[in-house]
């Protein structure tokens, strides 16, 4: 495996430590990884994970069910705004 697939495995192990709560630090992190990880590996992926700004992405399961989540919500603001725009309607004709 080659330095820069070892660092990134470590940002990655990182980001999952930080998804299950935990900060990551050098001690977990040289611990947790499945290969021997010097101390300055270990600062140098913590110091990326520090200063990486995105998120790995979601897994499919987890996205299927926030896309779910979202239609229903979209699906309830729906009906909600149907529901405004006849009260709107009634009180337009109440005035006329």
């Amino acid at each position: 495996m080659s330095q820069a697939d070892q660092s990134q495995q470590l940002v990655m192990l990182c980001h999952k430590m930080h998804q299950e709560g935990l900060q990551p630090g050098v001690g977990l992190l040289r611990a947790r990884a499945p290969f021997k990880v010097s101390v300055t590996q270990a600062i140098d992926a913590i110091k990326a994970w520090n200063t990486s700004s995105k998120m790995p992405a979601i897994p499919a399961s987890d996205a299927g069910d926030r896309v779910a989540a979202l239609e229903k919500r979209v699906s309830k603001m729906e009906s909600a705004i149907a529901i405004l725009e006849q009260r709107l309607a009634q009180l337009s004709d109440k005035t006329a």
